[in-house]
């Protein structure tokens, strides 16, 4: 093998570095969807109210959400 070949199962830190650059917590909650389990409203929202650690439904204020 050549010096400019790579194997197939070594990782190429290039690509890696430019994984971790475009990367950001912010956006990867951009999008996050969630449903209430009592009243089925769904909803997108990266900013979310909390009760106690809980996400709060902002149709009938439950506290019974999943993420989807």
């Amino acid at each position: 093998m050549t010096k400019t070949e790579h194997r197939v199962d070594e990782p190429n830190e290039d690509m890696e570095d430019d994984v971790n650059e475009d990367w950001s917590a912010e956006e990867d909650l951009e999008g996050v969807s969630y449903v209430c389990e009592d009243c089925d409203y769904r909803w997108e929202e990266s900013g979310m109210d909390e009760v106690e650690g809980n996400i709060v439904c902002p149709m009938c204020g439950s506290i019974n959400v999943t993420q989807l």
